[in-house]
């Protein structure tokens, strides 16, 4: 019952007069031209080429030992759109020069933000198939120097929700460098405070821990071959765009927090083991280039951590997803149209 009460309040808070204060402040069009540009109603269109990455360790703190899994990065071609308050992107492989077969290397990812004027949203997904040990030879029995351990079999899975508030939205813009549809013209910098929704999912056809292990007593012995963490975090950081003759920039946002979440494995010969554990959420994102009115070219970087404890005493996983692009953007005038946005909703798209 009150499940529903929520929903009912949900659904009719854009159409209540607090609804619509809270959501006129978050798309609050005031801001300083002096610091940046909106650029009114050009349509950004873009192309990029990205380098991702994706990585994952399991640690024993109580003999210091990890296993690190790594994926080769991935390349791929990709095209945007952003307009107003929204961007969009997709990217297709290009390249996948690796260790791992590439019959056998596998990815997909997805993610579209919404930029209000005081809120970031995004929403993202990560899919990696194909691994290999990075520190294969410090962990398994008779190994050789340049050898490898491939794990063609390991699955692993992120997909989240994370938000953060721009305190300072009339002078940062949260758009310019990362969403490419605004120009930041002079120095600026904001507080940031957000959280986010975090699901991640490792599963393999045998255990993630090698038999040929050099530390029997790792991880206590326990062998499993899944793995999955769902988790809320909060964060707080800061945001700074460094702007040269209006033109050059250079861009920097951090946020770290804490993220409190059930934390499963699935031994191969016993029953899960499961517990909420605590952890630590760190996000961060760096810019540089040229933007103007109409042309914006840079290199930008994205990461995204989680690191959270196994429901085992003294042992930890670490996930990390990471994108490079290099991004070359243009910008084009649209024509006067109606709005397609009910009426109750603060903005126009």
């Amino acid at each position: 019952m009150k499940y529903g009460i929520l929903l009912v309040i949900l659904l009719n808070l854009p159409n209540s007069t607090v609804g619509q204060d809270f959501l006129q402040h978050l798309f609050d069009e005031n801001y300083d031209s002096t610091y940046y540009d909106k650029l009114g109603n050009l349509l950004t269109t873009k192309v990029f080429l990205s380098s991702k990455l994706s990585e994952f360790s399991i640690n024993d703190n109580v003999i210091d030992k990890s296993l690190n899994y790594n994926s080769k990065a991935t390349s791929s071609l990709g095209i945007g759109l952003g307009y107003k308050w929204i961007g969009f992107s997709v990217g297709f492989n290009v390249n996948n020069s690796s260790n791992i077969n590439k019959e056998d290397a596998q990815w997909f990812n997805f993610q579209t933000q919404f930029y209000l004027r005081r809120l970031t949203i995004t929403i993202y997904s990560n899919i990696y198939k194909g691994y290999y040990l990075d520190n294969y030879s410090h962990m398994i029995e008779g190994s050789e120097s340049g050898a490898s351990y491939k794990r063609d079999d390991i699955h692993n899975s992120t997909f989240g929700v994370s938000s953060y508030y721009i305190f300072n939205s009339s002078r940062y813009s949260n758009r310019a460098t990362f969403n490419q549809n605004e120009w930041q013209k002079k120095t600026a910098g904001s507080f940031l405070a957000g959280g986010s929704i975090l699901y991640n999912r490792v599963s393999a056809d045998s255990s993630l821990i090698p038999s040929q292990i050099l530390y029997p007593e790792f991880l206590n012995g326990i062998d499993y071959n899944k793995s999955g963490y769902f988790g809320v975090s909060v964060a707080v950081g800061y945001a700074l765009s460094y702007v040269i003759e209006k033109n050059w920039f250079f861009d920097a946002n951090f946020l770290v927090g804490l993220t409190m979440g059930n934390s499963t494995i699935y031994p191969e010969n016993s029953n899960k083991i499961a517990s909420v554990k605590a952890g630590l959420y760190l996000s961060n994102r760096f810019g540089i280039g040229y933007n103007s009115r109409l042309f914006y070219a840079a290199i930008n970087y994205t990461n995204i951590q989680a690191n959270v404890s196994l429901p085992i005493s003294k042992m930890g996983y670490k996930n990390k997803m990471g994108v490079f692009q290099l991004v070359v953007a243009y910008r084009f005038n649209i024509p006067e149209h109606k709005n397609i946005l009910p009426n109750c909703f603060p903005v126009e798209l």
